[in-house]
């Protein structure tokens, strides 16, 4: 039987890498990392770091950052749900649910799992020092986030007003 596809299936579906720019989100209690691909979704950039004041102060400074970098879809990064991590869970599942009721993109979240201690290594490789990594492993960590996306890794996508 043919008729409309379902639109809430296909609101819920998952979108992959395509041709527009697509934005990773590393959210912290202190600071947000953030990267951007290119246009055509090949790799991910080190793009920013913000520093916490606020959800809607963050969210605001977000949603500039993807009107300047015409962003088509953010990912967030989702970190491990083990019991210590569980706050940092709910910070990042709360954050998504808001980006995804207060702006017009697709969010997904993409497992974080490591990509801060990745983002480390990568940056000691480069002989960058301590003080130097510390102030932007979170864009670091964010372009890992969104490099796993860009790669195939399995999403969920974030239903506006879900928290």
């Amino acid at each position: 039987m043919d008729g409309p596809p379902d639109a809430r299936a296909e609101h819920d579906a998952v979108p992959g890498p395509s041709a527009g720019v697509a934005v990773g989100v590393d959210i912290g209690r202190v600071r947000i990392g953030v990267a951007v691909s290119d246009p055509a979704t090949r790799m991910a950039l080190p793009h920013s770091v913000v520093e916490r004041k606020g959800t809607r102060r963050d969210g605001a400074r977000l949603i500039e950052i993807f009107e300047r970098v015409n962003a088509a879809i953010v990912i967030v990064g989702l970190p491990p749900g083990e019991d210590a991590a569980a706050t940092t869970v709910r910070l990042a599942r709360g954050f998504a649910a808001w980006l995804a009721t207060n702006q017009g993109r697709p969010v997904l979240l993409v497992d974080e799992a490591d990509t801060t201690v990745e983002a480390t290594a990568r940056l000691r490789a480069l002989g960058m020092r301590a003080a130097r990594r510390k102030r932007i492993i979170d864009q670091e960590a964010a372009a890992q986030i969104l490099a796993r996306w860009l790669d195939g890794a399995p999403a969920e996508r974030v239903v506006a007003g879900e928290a």
